[in-house]
């Protein structure tokens, strides 16, 4: 049984729904409930908290909808794993979840320089015949699988790129900046919700068919050169996408 000490103040306010689901908040953030854990059942939590029943099922259904919580029926509640953040700063994968306080890693799915289709080609702006660096990983936090990328680099401008010593750390755009002077200005993307295929949820470990995200991006450089063309699955479970709106 977990330390309910904070119980010590009542749960006395009007709506007692949002009191538990500040309880459970709090509970949470503290890590008396961690990630995985799964939270005592309705009717014991309502004993503790000296609330009724509904008021927990509505403060359940409030976290599950904030992707705090995951609610299984016949399993029970369990604490979500948190949500990692992408929006409109361009960043690396690697860079991203460091500042999140998680090791980057990745696993090579696979590695070489290739024939683009004409959809690339024209995104690169590359001549016929031209080749890009296909570099296809399956990326790491924490040795958790979250995110399957496949990155396209034009070989005119980068010939030697697929020849580095590509390890788990190997960060594309650190590599870019470090080696080539390549800095990524800005890039466009295009966000798709998807159904993860059985051959991506093996990868990321999750069931069939569960939600994810594709995203599509051509990164560029100072002077619009157009240095990258990637296509990343995420998670759904694992990201939420935050967008800036500026006022006209």
């Amino acid at each position: 049984m977990k330390d309910l000490t904070v119980m010590n103040t009542k749960l006395s306010r009007r709506n007692l729904s949002d009191e538990v689901t500040l309880w459970l908040q709090n509970a949470i953030a503290a890590g008396t409930y961690k990630p995985g854990d799964r939270l005592p059942s309705v009717e014991t939590l309502a004993m503790d908290l000296n609330v009724g029943r509904s008021s927990v099922r509505e403060a359940l259904r409030t976290l599950q909808a904030k992707g705090m919580l995951e609610i299984y029926h016949g399993k029970g509640c369990f604490v979500a794993a948190p949500k990692i953040h992408l929006g409109s700063v361009l960043k690396s994968f690697s860079e991203n979840i460091r500042q999140r306080g998680m090791a980057p890693g990745s696993r090579i799915l696979k590695l070489e320089v290739a024939q683009p289709d004409e959809k690339i080609r024209q995104h690169l702006k590359l001549e016929k015949g031209e080749k890009v660096n296909f570099l296809h990983r399956l990326r790491l936090a924490d040795n958790e699988p979250l995110a399957i990328e496949i990155s396209c680099t034009p070989h005119r401008l980068l010939p030697d790129l697929l020849d580095l010593p590509w390890d788990e750390h190997t960060s594309l755009y650190q590599v870019l900046r470090e080696k080539y002077r390549l800095y990524p200005a800005y890039a466009k993307q295009s966000i798709t919700a998807i159904l993860l295929s059985e051959y991506q949820s093996s990868l990321l470990g999750v069931g069939a068919r569960t939600p994810g995200l594709s995203i599509v991006q051509i990164a560029f450089s100072e002077g619009d050169v157009p240095i990258e063309y990637a296509q990343d699955i995420y998670r759904g479970d694992r990201y939420q996408y935050d967008i800036v709106l500026l006022a006209p």
